[in-house]
């Protein structure tokens, strides 16, 4: 075996790069972070290329003496704590040691600061962890760090960026995110000169709000508070009438420091438990305070991550701040008018969401061994309660069950019993199936003459669509209703950035949309088909959709993600009533697709028992006919 050695502070350096940093965007986390730490009231962060090429980040805080910003540059240098202890009670954001050595470690870093203290500032300049040049410089008091050629010595760590849209996603995200926490803070953003962001300073948390995720959210908000043994919670959530497809609007801060945590996710479900739809997540901005000796930050290398010694009463005090707010009456429906297309008026009094909010009760777990000897015992303790499980649902593997080959006739034998010979599966046809009904609001139940079918309608509806789209935008054919009063959407800057880059797959798909300033666009036109229903909501879900692709798959949607995205934000849901001649109607365009079986997103839309299968269950004789 080969012997133990210590590595070399170089390659130490780079292997904390590894666990610390992980894209630009989490240089920009580092350095704000720092700039927080040292008080600044102005924050400005300058990219080149999302982030690969230069990253830049200006502060007015408390700068660095000429020794401490050689020092800084040390692994586990630090001017956030002092000593072990110090780990229980961490009051700052950043505290490692390790994130400027780390960058320096694998970027060109420039660093000038200047200190109140100081007559002149210095500017150190460091080439892979190495400084190769310190001078002193005339600069007002802050610091001003630049990083240049991120893992431009690591190409291991820098094939794996993804495109410069991509990263500029997750910078504009993350400053988004330190605005909404830091009010009194004023940021700005930009990239390749050109304004993305731009915060005041406020003490109304409301109005970063506003210039973070736009007008229309800000709207439909209402303030949180309440004040547990454990923890302090406050901040803004969404009405129920606002909500969307993904957690995405959802940010927690624990001391001013962004935090991911079950515990705060499952509280915030809690507080809307019964008020919003399956499938839809309210907004919330909450930032929870708490003892620091009751929150451990030092559990992820990014600081991501917190562990609570208390966590059932910071689950409480979450849930209870969200619930309190709603209660209020922040969850009271509004009544509002609305115009339809080529309507001078709209009706009287028509809800813009449901009068009547159904509240869902938790879903009781059934003891089915219980049940079932019960039922034994009833019967006399027949031998079926000993059988294969009668509440079983056994599916069909596909659509078609293939007839095995035909048996050779065998030789008459005499036989003191005989046997009863099973027989066997037909297979079956999704010709003439007949509807039969809804079952639960979200499946449609037909019978055919070989068997039931059940069909999933939201799915069915999203391959329905999936396919007209497609169809039309390949003829530019789609079929567009114009508004007779425009619709103005101000949105937030990550989504209007996704909205610059596919507007012209969005105009193929029915939404005629132009910029309209800033973060805003006027939608002049939707598809026909939804014209007539919450076709604002509908696109407002398609634009979170894209986004979140943009996030978890790291590169922008192409245009047949935007197609499938549209469909299944354009479908009828699951828990929407259908008439029998529109559940007829859904079915007769489903097979008329060219896979009728499963969604464009790869989840089945029928599923099949055949008679063989029914009658086999109840334990019935083999039926001659269909």
């Amino acid at each position: 075996m080969p012997s133990i050695v210590l590595l070399d502070e170089h390659t130490s350096n780079r292997i904390a790069a590894g666990e610390v940093i992980e894209r630009p965007a989490s240089v920009v986390k580092e350095l704000v972070e720092n700039a927080l730490d040292a008080g600044a009231t102005r924050i400005v962060v300058d990219l080149e290329d999302g982030g690969k090429e230069l990253i830049r980040v200006t502060d007015n805080g408390v700068g660095m003496a000429r020794d401490d910003s050689v020092l800084s540059l040390q692994r586990h240098a630090t001017s956030k704590i002092s000593s072990a202890e110090d780990l229980f009670e961490i009051r700052t954001l950043g505290f490692r040691g390790e994130a400027l050595p780390s960058v320096a470690s694998v970027s060109y870093l420039e660093l000038a600061t200047k200190n109140s203290s100081e007559t002149s500032g210095v500017r150190l300049k460091v080439e892979a962890g190495t400084i190769v040049d310190l001078e002193e410089v005339g600069m007002p008091e802050g610091t001003t760090i630049s990083v240049r050629k991120l893992f431009f010595n690591t190409p291991a760590r820098q094939k794996f960026l993804k495109s410069s849209q991509t990263e500029l996603g997750h910078i504009v995200d993350l400053l988004g995110r330190f605005a909404v926490s830091y009010n009194a803070v004023s940021f700005r953003l930009t990239h390749n000169g050109q304004e993305l962001l731009s915060t005041a300073s406020s003490p109304d948390l409301l109005n970063a709000i506003v210039g973070v995720y736009g007008r229309d959210v800000a709207r439909d908000v209402i303030a949180v508070e309440h004040a547990g043994p454990a923890a302090q919670v406050a901040g803004y959530v969404s009405r129920p009438s606002l909500t969307r497809a993904n957690r995405s609007g959802q940010v927690f801060f624990v001391n001013r420091r962004l935090v991911r945590h079950k515990i705060l996710t499952h509280a915030l479900d809690e507080g809307y438990r019964g008020l919003v739809g399956q499938g839809r997540y309210p907004m919330a901005i909450i930032l929870i305070d708490m003892p620091p000796d009751l929150v451990d930050v030092n559990v992820h290398p990014a600081k991501a991550e917190v562990r609570f010694s208390r966590d059932g009463e910071v689950h409480s005090a979450v849930m209870k701040a969200v619930r309190g707010a709603l209660m209020v009456g922040g969850a009271v429906p509004e009544i509002t008018e609305t115009v339809a297309p080529g309507q001078a008026t709209a009706p009287a009094h028509r809800p813009a969401v449901p009068l009547r909010q159904e509240v869902l009760l938790p879903r009781e777990e059934v003891d089915m061994s219980a049940f079932r000897a019960a039922l034994a015992q009833r019967a006399g303790g027949v031998e079926a309660a000993a059988s294969a499980d009668p509440f079983e649902w056994t599916q069909s593997p596909s659509a078609t069950i293939p007839r095995p080959d035909p048996l050779p006739s065998p030789a008459i034998q005499p036989a003191p019993v005989e046997q009863p010979v099973e027989p066997t599966p037909a297979p079956i046809s999704l010709t003439s199936l007949q509807v039969v009904g809804q079952a639960r609001n979200m499946y449609i139940v037909a019978e055919c003459d070989d068997g039931i079918i059940v069909i999933d309608q939201h799915v069915a509806h999203e391959r329905v669509l999936f396919e007209r789209l497609s169809t039309a935008a390949e003829a530019r054919a789609v079929g567009v209703q114009l508004l007779m009063i425009p619709l103005t959407l101000h949105l937030g800057r990550r989504e209007a950035l996704v909205v610059q880059e596919k507007m012209e797959e969005l105009r193929s798909i029915g939404f005629e949309l132009e910029p309209f300033g800033g973060d805003s666009f006027v939608v002049r036109g939707v598809p026909s088909n939804i014209a007539r229903k919450d076709y604002a909501q509908a696109l407002r879900d398609i634009i979170d959709e894209l986004v979140q692709v943009s996030v978890t798959r790291h590169l922008l949607p192409k245009q047949e993600q935007v197609l499938i995205t549209a469909a299944c934000k354009m479908a009828v849901k699951a828990g929407d009533p259908m008439s029998h001649d529109e559940m007829t109607a859904l079915v007769s365009d489903l097979l008329k697709t060219g896979n009728p079986f499963t969604c464009p997103h790869g989840r089945p839309i029928i599923l099949s028992l055949s008679n063989w299968e029914l009658d086999k269950k109840f334990h019935r004789p083999a039926r001659r006919t269909g």
